[in-house]
């Protein structure tokens, strides 16, 4: 069983054991020796030492990974199994030894000091002469080893059991009479008389005195034998004692799925601040600094959305910490009662199983409360939907800051599908239109031209990979959206010169592009997304252009707007698209 008990990283016996999700052990202080190490290293996580997992552990969360009760009791029986083996060999030897001689040796040693942690005894009463000191010279017995079974006087201790090597995890106590004479129990109300039954209802043991009728105060009761009411009192500790397993398997599992949700509202609070920083800037600079307060406002609102459901969670997360610490020493309490090798002291100390049981069942009603606030905590999706809608809550709060200039451009536009001509077949003439689907033909980008605007108008088209192209969509020209003021040739990008303006997909970057210059919008998170375009063609200061960039998991992620004053003289609007092998572009199916 030594490898099984072995940790790998150490590969020593098991220490303060802690269970990895993936079920594997390691003992406390590898773990936190590794997670420093790479702390240092700059790394994050850990890569479990046994299946080589990777696992987002951290320093911090080191104390909230369970223990592994079953592996520490396990090497502990296994190190007491070996430290026996080891004596009863270790004994077999000494027996055979010059007493005499080593009687001389002794004197040139010094008697064995008792561990601190030894329990030590009166010595007045106890007459009995140490058994491996020579005849003519027998002194008095000191001290008494569990695991050998035999006393010592301080001489042959020091001769015969040095406190070295496979010795050293021995129990040594001083001895007393009970365990001179087997241990035996006393009734507590005739102290002469040897305890031989139990007594269910009182719970306590005695003897053949306490039953006599009209003598003994246990008369009437229902008497049990010392075996069977150790079997009975065994088996209500085992059971207390798996119930408060199961309870703080329970209470962990719910801090760690709250722990977990904890982290994903932090990591979304971050992502809707970033995208609203982006939109901030937009606005910002498309219209006014009137923009700057509100941003300020929608901010604190979100964080105190945040805090409040923090606060309920974190609240909760330290309720159970508080119970699993009861739970523990309740524990505790059930695995004292169970290690006494003393067959007899469990049921000497029967009178304390029932207060154990009654607190077990108080932790257990209050963990049905806390069950019912975990459950209303994880049924509460209200802030999630808070947090992913105040982006599209701060564009529309944003239009209405600013009345002079931002309007409804729904009101404004008609939405409308592109009208592009199609071709029988790729060639020099152009690409192919096929439903709506916009893609190039061989490894070039190719762009298409739609018919000219006769009125207000908006369009959105959805640009997705291409299934049957390979290709990174952080490199390179990908598609751009937008309108020129000129038809565009067929490899003519968007926004690559003096009469396209568009929303540009390049370096795995969103940009604004005119005339081959790129202003930054925001990061391409992904694809699929939805671009689209509102162009008002009948300003008198020239042509406004309008634009929103649409992605599934957030919804309306960034508005814009530029009023377009330097093609003035032109008076054709083209709607325009050009796309690479990697992408293609989609109009709705209606409008």
């Amino acid at each position: 069983m030594e490898d099984e008990l072995t940790c790998p990283v150490c590969l020593e016996l098991y220490a303060d054991p802690l269970l990895l999700p993936c079920s594997h052990s390691i003992c406390k202080k590898c773990l936190q020796d590794i997670l420093d190490n790479r702390s240092k290293s700059g790394k994050e996580g850990l890569t479990c030492p046994s299946c080589r997992k990777p696992h987002p552990v951290s320093r911090s969360k080191v104390g909230k990974l369970p223990r592994n009760l079953a592996l520490e009791n396990i090497v502990f029986r296994y190190q007491e199994i070996q430290s026996q083996n080891i004596t009863k060999k270790s004994n077999s030897l000494d027996l055979s030894l010059d007493f005499s001689s080593a009687s001389n040796t002794s004197q040139c040693t010094s008697p064995l000091s008792p561990e601190p942690n030894s329990d030590v005894f009166n010595m007045d009463d106890i007459s009995e002469l140490c058994g491996l000191c020579d005849e003519n010279s027998r002194k008095k017995v000191s001290w008494h080893c569990e695991q050998c079974c035999v006393t010592y006087c301080e001489t042959c201790l020091e001769n015969f059991h040095p406190k070295r090597g496979p010795l050293a995890h021995h129990k040594l106590q001083r001895p007393v009479k009970d365990e001179l004479s087997g241990k035996q129990a006393f009734c507590t109300d005739h102290p002469v008389e040897v305890a031989t039954i139990f007594c269910d209802k009182c719970q306590l043991l005695g003897c053949h005195l306490c039953v006599c009728e009209g003598v003994g105060k246990h008369s009437q009761h229902k008497i049990l034998s010392l075996d069977t009411a150790l079997v009975q009192t065994k088996e209500m500790v085992v059971g207390t004692k798996k119930k408060l397993e199961n309870m703080v398997t329970t209470i962990t599992d719910q801090s760690n799925k709250m722990s977990d949700v904890t982290d994903d509202i932090e990591a979304m609070h971050l992502q809707a601040c970033q995208k609203i920083d982006l939109q901030y800037q937009r606005v910002i600079e498309d219209i006014t600094s009137n923009l700057r307060q509100h941003r300020h406002e929608m901010l604190h609102k979100l964080s105190e959305s945040k805090s409040k459901i923090l606060a309920k969670l974190r609240t909760q997360i330290e309720e159970n910490r508080q119970q699993l610490k009861t739970m523990e020493n309740l524990m505790e309490s059930c695995k004292k009662l169970l290690d006494d090798d003393h067959s007899n002291s469990l049921l000497i100390q029967a009178g304390e199983i029932q207060p154990l049981i009654q607190k077990q069942e108080a932790v257990y009603d209050r963990l049905h409360t806390t069950k019912q606030v975990f459950q209303e905590l994880m049924s509460d999706k209200s802030t999630q939907q808070d947090i992913k809608q105040s982006v599209v809550k701060f564009k529309s709060s944003a239009m209405s800051c600013i009345k002079n200039m931002f309007v409804d451009e729904t009101e404004q536009c008609q939405s409308i599908i592109p009208v592009i001509t199609s071709t029988a077949s790729p060639g020099k003439d152009g690409p192919k239109v096929l439903n709506k689907c916009l893609t190039t033909w061989g490894f070039n980008s190719s762009s298409f031209t739609a018919e000219a605007l006769t009125f207000n108008a908006m369009w959105s088209v959805t640009v997705e990979k291409n299934a049957s192209q390979l290709g990174d969509l952080k490199n390179g020209y990908i598609f751009g959206v937008g309108i020129s003021f000129d038809k565009l040739p067929l490899k003519e990008q968007v926004g690559m010169n003096n009469v396209s303006h568009g929303i540009v997909c390049t370096g795995g970057n969103l940009v604004y592009a005119h005339n081959g210059k790129f202003e930054q919008l925001m990061p391409l998170d992904g694809l699929p997304l939805s671009v689209t375009m509102y162009c008002t063609i009948d300003q008198s200061e020239g042509v406004l252009l309008a634009y929103t960039i649409t992605d599934a998991s957030w919804g309306d992620t960034l508005h814009g707007k530029k009023k377009l004053v330097d093609q003035l003289s032109r008076m054709e609007v083209y709607p325009v698209f050009t796309v690479s092998q990697r992408v293609k572009m989609q109009f709705p199916t209606y409008v």
